[in-house]
Parts: C-alpha cells; structure tokens; sequence
C-alpha cells in the first residue's frame, strides 16, 4: 500500500510539472467560474437548510432541547468528516472536477429526501397539522451512508511506530524525529528502486511537518465546540425572545444572519486597520497569538449569552421538573363550580372563565371533584414534566384533559357545531387543536349556518392562549380569553453583543488558523476540518451527559473550558517554531534528486535566481491568504442570502 501510494504521489508530481495551459478569463481558468456557480448553490442549500434544522427538530418532530442540539451537532461533525473522503476520492480516484459533479449529485438527493420528510401531509391523515408518523420522517432524514477510510500515509506512521517500538533501548542510537523510524520501510535489500526511496523520504518530511501542525490543532477543537452553538443553544435561546423591531419581525433562525453580516464588515475592518494598526505600535502579534485572542472573544460571547439566559430566565413560566404536573382548570359549565383536586387542592372558578395560574403537583394521578348535584367525581393521570389543562364542559360528566402547547386553541361553549378560520369544524364542548400562528394581528370567524362574529387579537412570539366561546357568541360577540403563557418579553436584540463576540472570534482565530494552516502544512487541511467536526463531537456529548439544570449554567461551563484550553494553547504557541514547507521540500527534492536532469544542469542560474524565487514564494502566500479572504467572505454573502 505504501508503495501504490508513493508511486500515485509520484504521477501527480509529475502531472504538476507537465500541466498545459488552461483557457483563461480575468486571469483564471474558466473552469473556476463553474465551481464558483456550484458552490453558490451549495453553500445557500447548506446555510439554508442548517439555520433551521434545529427548529425543525424541535418543533416539527417534538424533540427535546438537548436531543435536537446533539442531532444538529452530528450532522455538523459529519458534514465536516466527509470532506476527508472527498479528498482522497478526489486525489486518488476520480480527480477535482468529477468528484464535484457526482457528489453534488448525492448531495442534491440528500437535500430532496429532506424535504420530503418535512411534508405534513404524508403522514397526516386526520389533517390535525401533526404527522402520525414520526418514524417515516425519522428515517428520512437519516437515510445516508458510513464511510471507512484508512489513509496510506498511516502505514509509515504505524511503521515508524512498531519499528521504533523494535529498536528500543539504548544500544539502538536515537533519531531527531519518530518519523526517521520509518527510513527502513523501504531499504536497499528490498530492491526498490531509487526513484520510490527518493519519494518515501518526501513523504516522510511532509507526514512530519502535518503531524507537526495536527498536534497544534489538539486544543482547537474547542472553540468550534462554542462556535457552532449559534445555530443550535443560540438558536434554541431565540425560540423564547421577542423578534419584533417595530419595521420587522426577525424569526429565531434569521437573528444567525448577524453572523455573515459581520463578517463581510469585520474581516477588511480588521484586515486594513487593527492588524496593521497592532503592527505598527511594535507588537509582534502572531497567527497563533491571533488564534488565542479569538478563543478568548469566543469565551466572552458565552458569558454574555449566560447573562441574556438570566434575564430570559426572569420571564419564563415555572414549568414542571421531569417528577412534576402541572394543571390548569377551565370551567365552561353554565354555573360556578367549587373543584377539589386531591390530596388538597381547592378552587372557585365562575362560568366561563378559568383558574388563575397552573398548579404545580408532585404526584401523577388526581381525582376530580364538582359540587354539582349530585357530585360528580373523576380520576385523571397527569403527564410528568408537562403542562395540561382540565375542561369541564356543559355536561361536567365529561370533563377532560388537554395538553398546552405555545398556539392557540378554541374552546366552543355553544350549543352546535363552529367552524372557525383555518380550523376544521368544532363540536359542542369540544376544543380546537392547539394551532400555531405567526407574529402579529390575526383575524377569527367564527360561523354556523348564516350566523358569524369576528374578533381580532396581536399575538406575542412565545404565547399561548385559550379561547372559551360562549353560548351567546352570536348575539354579544363576548369570549374569554385565558392566556396559557405569557408573551416573550427579552428582546433578541440582546443577542447582538454576543454574535459580535464570537464574530470577531471567528475572524481572528478561523481566518488566521486557515492561513497559519496554508503556512505551515503541504496544502493539506483535512485537519483544519477535523477540529470543527471534533468540536461538534464534543457538544453533542456534553449535551447529552452532562443535563445542567440552567441553560445560562451551561453557557458558563463552555466558556470557563474554553479559557483554560486557551491558556494551554497559547502556552503549545509559545514553543512552536515556524516553518516554510516550500523551503523544506525543495531542500530534500535535491538531496534525493528528484529534479529533472534539466535543471541540475542549470544550477547555478537557479542560485542567481534563488532572490527572485523567495519573492515569488512570498506573493503565492499572500495569494493564498487572500483566497481564505474572499472565499469566507463569499460564503458568508451566500449565507447572509
């Protein structure tokens, strides 16, 4: 296998060399104006799709905060794992172009059969606006394939390994790297030839120069574990503020587009006037320096979403523990009634009207008790960890329980059936689904035969309400209005402080990580990749162990980690010596000969030109830097779309 890679390392070096020139407009081949299109439309299909995964897990698969943030962040840690594969399909297979075109391919039936799974209707067969079958849907989604890849290059890793393993003791003579100890792989008693011995020797120098790199990258996951919180916690944090900005309504998922919008402001903010401001005041501000500020941003972004997790949590009802109910009673029963609600609970409520707040019960199973004539008395279960509303109807032998959502439901107190706007048909004493409704103003008709009312009500983003219908809703046009919960109160625009922390986070650590990455490995950043899918790792673990009873306690916890990891990091900083791979290479492409004949003939021309060469070198880095640049700064115009 080492052999199959080397000699496949050896045609594309030589490809390199015998490359023919491309069509060109402004300066680049045509080709890159295709790729440009397709990443267009598959950043905007991947943004799109990811700003509102979670709340499509949450609210339209009913799954709880901490289960739809570990699911987000698997398929974030997945989407950033198969790049990999992509890669080495791509070098060793397919090459660039066609790899783009079949898995854009794939990726198209991903994005289609997610969609599909989002329809309603599928499973709805009673058109309640809640799918019957969550499975169908669920596997949906998941409908994919694993990948297992072992890299050729982990041969020598795991030969220098076993070798070194071999040779241990002080009679072997020690070597300036672990890697040397894959020299012997291939040797001159093997009868390999020179030319494959020539290339182990480049492989083994760059292996070095990444594994130099990756162990950097150890601490960095971190970061991108308190990073991509912003489309799942953030998100989540959202769902209980109010959007509302007078000119519009900002939804729970559209407040992440203050991340691109920052970034198109910040990186030429930063790239034209703090960096070369720094610069000029005499200090040595660093990529790894830079790297380690911006962990510190990200670390401050987290203690200012706690603090907005405080203040919302000031606003929040007192829902139930897991081990609690809670009930709320309405009484449409033409009369009052006196309830008693074992062991010891006792109410007054007037016709048509309801309880004043939720009762919180520590056990599950209740008897209900009228002082109707005769006493009507009733057993209910209760759900734990929910919120349930108990109706007594006209014919109280009929009461029953309802489970309350954030919408809206009718209950109709009339003596025929209602249809009322956008909702099926409602029986005497029966209650409406809860149904959900935007922001706003909404107008309601209510109509039976030739008799209608309407009434209008402004609805808050996080409320719910419970409207009770009286007989006489035709000739008064009268209703109750019971208000479940209460209307979000913290303004997203609290969010903002915390979305500028971790952007100028991002810009210093993302930007200048991928350019120290460009600097200092052999254009290999599978690496850089594998530290976000890490990071996404770890949330999902954290989210699923680790159950803090306060969402704002969480917050804290991933910015004190962050700190610390920080603090390590700047600490591997300070002892990492940079490198210039280009210069490295080319050194031991010369010692092992692997230049054409042609050129060790022109030797001392290239030394006259060697100035020339440093200089060309310097503007292919800046080159490429500035590719980083505009490439994040295009993805986040898409996103920002």
């Amino acid at each position: 296998c080492t052999e199959i890679i080397i000699t496949i390392y050896k045609k594309m070096d030589e490809t390199k060399k015998k490359k023919k020139k491309t069509a060109e407009c402004c300066g680049y081949p045509i080709s890159i104006f295709f790729i440009v299109v397709n990443e267009f439309c598959e950043r905007f299909s991947y943004y799109g799709m990811r700003a509102v995964l979670v709340l499509y897990f949450r609210y339209f698969l009913l799954w709880d905060d901490d289960l739809a943030t570990s699911i987000y962040h698997a398929f974030v840690a997945l989407c950033y794992l198969t790049p990999i594969l992509g890669a080495i399909i791509a070098d060793s297979w397919l090459g660039k172009f066609k790899t783009i075109i079949y898995l854009s391919i794939v990726y198209a039936i991903g994005q289609v059969t997610m969609a599909v799974s989002t329809i309603h209707d599928i499973t709805d067969a009673n058109r309640d606006g809640t799918p019957d079958n969550f499975t169908f849907h669920i596997f949906c989604k998941y409908f994919e394939f694993d990948f297992i890849f072992i890299f050729s290059v982990f041969i020598l890793i795991l030969f220098a390994i076993k070798n070194r393993f071999r040779h241990r003791g002080s009679r072997y003579p020690k070597r300036e790297h672990w890697m040397d100890w894959a020299d012997e792989k291939y040797d001159v008693h093997t009868h390999t030839h020179s030319s494959v011995l020539s290339l182990q020797k480049l492989l083994i120098a760059q292996i070095k120069m990444v594994l130099k790199v990756l162990f950097l990258y150890i601490p960095l996951p971190m970061f991108w574990m308190l990073f991509d919180q912003k489309g799942s916690r953030w998100t989540l944090q959202a769902t209980t503020m109010s959007g509302d900005f007078g000119a519009f309504i900002l939804q729970p998922d559209q407040v992440q587009t203050v991340n691109p919008i920052l970034i198109l402001t910040l990186v030429p903010i930063m790239d034209r006037l703090i960096f070369p401001l720094i610069q000029k005041c005499g200090l040595n501000f660093s990529p790894l320096k830079r790297m380690t500020v911006g962990m510190l941003f990200a670390a401050m972004a987290f203690v200012a979403a706690a603090l907005v997790q405080i203040e919302i949590d000031k606003t929040l009802p007192n829902f139930p523990s897991s081990s609690e109910s809670q009930l709320k009673v309405v009484n449409i029963y033409n009369k009052t009634l006196n309830v008693t609600i074992s062991p010891n609970k006792y109410l007054l409520i007037y016709s048509f009207e309801s309880s004043a707040d939720y009762m919180t019960l520590d056990h599950q199973d209740i008897t209900v008790s009228l002082n109707t004539n005769p006493v009507i008395t009733k057993a209910f279960s209760l759900i734990k960890g929910g919120r349930q509303t108990l109706i007594i109807p006209s014919n109280p032998t009929l009461m029953y329980l309802v489970s309350v959502h954030q919408s809206k439901m009718f209950v109709n107190g009339w003596t025929a059936d209602l249809n009322i706007t956008n909702l099926d048909s409602i029986e005497p004493s029966a209650t409406s689904n809860y149904t959900l409704v935007s922001h706003g103003k909404r107008d309601f008709v209510l109509r039976h035969g030739e008799q209608w009312c309407e009434f209008s009500r402004k609805f808050g983003f996080g409320a719910s309400y419970t409207f009770l219908i009286p007989s006489t809703v035709f000739s008064t046009d009268s209703k109750t209005e019971v208000e479940d919960m209460k209307p979000n109160s913290v303004h997203m625009a609290l969010q903002i402080p915390q979305y500028f922390l971790i952007t100028t986070g991002e810009v210093m650590f993302s930007v200048t990580g991928l350019q120290f990455s460009y600097s200092q490995a052999p254009k290999k950043q599978a690496g850089w990749l594998c530290t976000n899918a890490v990071g996404n790792i770890i949330v999902l673990i954290v989210a699923e162990l680790g159950k803090l009873p306060k969402q704002w306690a969480e917050y804290v916890l991933f910015a004190s980690l962050l700190v610390a990891v920080s603090i390590i990091f700047s600490i591997m900083a300070y002892f990492y010596t940079y490198i210039d791979p280009a210069e490295i290479e080319a050194q031991i492409r010369k010692e092992q000969g692997l230049e054409p004949e042609e050129k060790e003939k022109e030797t001392l021309e290239m030394e006259e030109k060697d100035e020339g060469q440093k200089n060309d070198q310097e503007v292919k880095k800046k080159q490429d830097i500035r590719f980083v640049k505009i490439r994040l700064c295009w993805n986040m115009l898409i996103y920002t779309l």
